[in-house]
């Protein structure tokens, strides 16, 4: 194994060098890139930068072949690995029986009054394709199996990487094992949900509630191995936190840093990951993760390749990872901006709205739209939650972003004032993601099986329904 690089920090402020576009209130495109990541999510330690000029170093890409070359030795200890839920799963990458769900449900939450807005959805279409990645894999150098690369990582170490081929063109990569993370952002209630099996209905497998402080099967860290305690309100200094399954995972086929608290097993398959939260916060009381003066305030949700958080042991590895196999912005393993408010202090930033991007080897960079510092929160009306920041309106039906195909307009959240259930969906059967926002206090009828009781079980025909919304409608 290659020798880790001390301190151990986070990492990912550095990694997701986005090309967004980036619209003026005024209708007016300006057609440049803007880094919607980088510093803006702060609390790490690797060499932020609000330039966004460079690319990764890119692979050596010569003599590949089509095949990975075999399994990676799996790391002493470890257990099994991808499950698609909490429970055994059938070896590296296979997917998992979930847990049975709980016959109770988390129950309505109380929720802070604000205005009631109408809602919002993004849907991402036409997900997955038959494609590759590079992943990196553990093995001496010379070995046949680095048909991607064979050479060093950022810190010096060997970095071999495979040529991982997918056939699937069910969600890929997404269906992949996925890590949650979270910063910046006042958790009340958490919930995951996947099938057993495509088709099926989807069962709650991880879940937190902060009136009772108890979790199931999660597992959570900022620094450290972590553990299956959440704190919940992530908005008292800018470190990230990664939310995953309790259950350990093996390696199988993916490098394994000397970290255990992020190796726990992700979410593969189809998935639902819900919770109410908010972002109402005074900037000047986020402290710095290191508490070192003050913190970079920009929520961020992301969910991403589980493998990716593994390459570098939460530090951004440029030069060994699956992120990217052009050296462009994220045409990889597969990483998605769930919601992220911009703050890097430069013309494409602005506390007051979030952006939503989907990236992966498929078709690179989907969505990113930002709405520079000119807009104002004011200019759109009270109720709305999702804006078009290239047309300075507010949408009349949530926004569908085809992967690979047409976008509706550049499609923006304005920053939710009060509480709201914000959530993600990534479907195999419909290869389809939908990222939405929704206040409690108007929660949608193809919602109700769902909010706010969040059940332990949800049924096909109400993930269907939910897959079908096109908020505000």
């Amino acid at each position: 194994m290659a020798p880790r690089r001390q301190p151990r920090l986070l990492w990912f402020a550095a990694f997701v060098a986005l090309s967004v576009k980036a619209c003026s209130g005024d209708g007016s495109s300006s057609g440049a890139e803007a880094g919607a990541s980088g510093s803006s999510n702060g609390g790490a330690d690797a060499g932020t930068s609000s330039a966004r000029g460079g690319a990764m170093p890119s692979a050596d890409t010569g003599g590949r072949a089509a095949t990975s070359g075999g399994r990676s030795p799996a790391s002493g200890g470890r257990e099994s690995s991808g499950g698609s839920a909490g429970g055994t799963a059938s070896g590296s990458g296979g997917k998992a029986e979930p847990t049975p769900p709980p016959d109770d449900e988390l129950g309505a939450f109380p929720f802070t009054p604000s205005t009631v807005t109408r809602g919002g959805t993004m849907t991402f279409t036409n997900v997955g394709a038959p494609g590759f990645w590079p992943r990196r894999i553990e093995r001496e150098p010379g070995d046949p199996a680095c048909d991607y690369k064979d050479g060093t990582d950022t810190w010096g170490g060997h970095c071999c990487m495979t040529r991982h081929e997918t056939g699937s063109a069910a969600l890929s990569p997404f269906d992949e094992e996925m890590t949650l993370i979270l910063k910046a952002i006042d958790v009340k209630q958490l919930a995951v949900y996947q099938p057993a099996e495509p088709g099926a209905d989807y069962r709650r497998v991880s879940a937190w509630d902060s009136r009772s402080g108890e979790a199931q099967n999660l597992w959570f860290t900022q620094k450290g191995d972590g553990s299956s305690s959440f704190p919940g309100d992530l908005s008292r200094n800018d470190c990230v936190g990664y939310v995953m399954q309790e259950p350990l995972a093996s390696c199988g086929d993916y490098f394994c840093p000397d970290d255990d608290g992020i190796l726990h097993r992700g979410y593969s398959g189809s998935k639902l990951v819900v919770f109410l939260g908010s972002t109402n916060f005074d900037d000047a009381g986020v402290a710095a993760c290191d508490g070192d003066g003050e913190g970079h305030p920009g929520p961020w949700v992301a969910f991403v390749a589980s493998e990716l958080v593994r390459d570098g042991g939460r530090k951004w590895n440029g030069a060994c990872n699956c992120y990217s196999k052009t050296g462009s912005v994220g045409d990889g393993c597969g990483e998605i901006n769930v919601f992220e408010v911009v703050m890097d202090d430069n013309d494409f930033s602005n506390r007051e709205f979030a952006s939503t991007g989907v990236r992966s080897y498929q078709a690179g960079h989907v969505g990113g739209a930002v709405c520079k510092a000119s807009c104002r929160r004011d200019q759109f009306p009270d109720d709305v939650e999702v804006v078009d920041a290239c047309a300075g309106s507010a949408y009349e039906h949530g926004p569908v972003l085809e992967v690979g195909g047409d976008t509706d307009g550049c499609p923006v959240w304005r920053r939710p004032d009060g509480d709201r259930y914000f959530f993600i969906l990534l479907d195999e059967q419909q290869r389809a993601i939908q990222v939405g926002i929704v206040h409690p206090a108007n929660v949608p009828a193809a919602m109700a099986e769902l909010l706010p009781e969040l059940p332990g079980s949800v049924s096909r025909a109400a993930i269907d329904q939910v897959l079908a919304l096109r908020l505000p409608e």
